[in-house]
């Protein structure tokens, strides 16, 4: 039996954000709520794409441990302190990447951390691509929920209440 290729996605967050115009004018006010857009729009992706979905954080200037929580099935990772965001992935990438067993690909638009993925076996996804990406994705499901919605029958017929109970009755089989 064949052993099934493991895909990841591994998302510098806080690139992502910066490659977004909207969320970055919003990050300069608070950081949770770009957060909270960028890790929806990813765990909307990962209903449609092939990957194990980790989005990655820098807590650099914060005085904290590493933590790893779930968000819809996103893995979000608030790396420790004075860690960052690249060097994170870039011991995630060095420690998991297998060429016959798990293929990894990093968002990112940092040339530097781009080459040094590459450089591990990881693939690379700009993160202004990423933004079409998820767009697309956008898109797509809701192409498929128009589908459903329409292949769906309909609730309620649009029928008076006498011809109704009459077809009630009928359908029962009392003539």
């Amino acid at each position: 039996m064949k052993r099934k290729k493991r895909r990841i996605l591994i998302v510098d967050g806080y690139n992502l954000i910066g490659a977004d115009q909207e969320l970055h004018r919003e990050s300069l006010h608070s950081l949770e709520m770009p957060r909270e857009k960028i890790l929806a729009a990813l765990a909307e992706y990962q209903s449609v794409a092939n990957y194990e979905i980790i989005c990655v954080f820098d807590a650099y200037e914060v005085r904290s441990k590493e933590s790893i929580l779930d968000y819809h099935g996103v893995t979000v990772v608030y790396t420790k302190e004075k860690e960052t965001a690249d060097e994170y992935i870039e011991r995630f990438v060095h420690d998991h990447y297998h060429p016959h067993l798990c293929e990894i690909s990093v968002v990112t638009s940092d040339l530097t951390e781009q080459n040094a993925i590459f450089a591990l076996g990881a693939y690379r996804i700009p993160s202004r691509e990423m933004w079409v990406n998820l767009a697309e994705a956008e898109k797509n499901i809701s192409r498929k929920i128009d589908t459903i919605n329409e292949k769906m029958p309909r609730q309620k017929l649009d029928i008076r209440d006498d011809v109704q109970a009459k077809l009630e009755k009928w359908r029962r089989g009392r003539f």
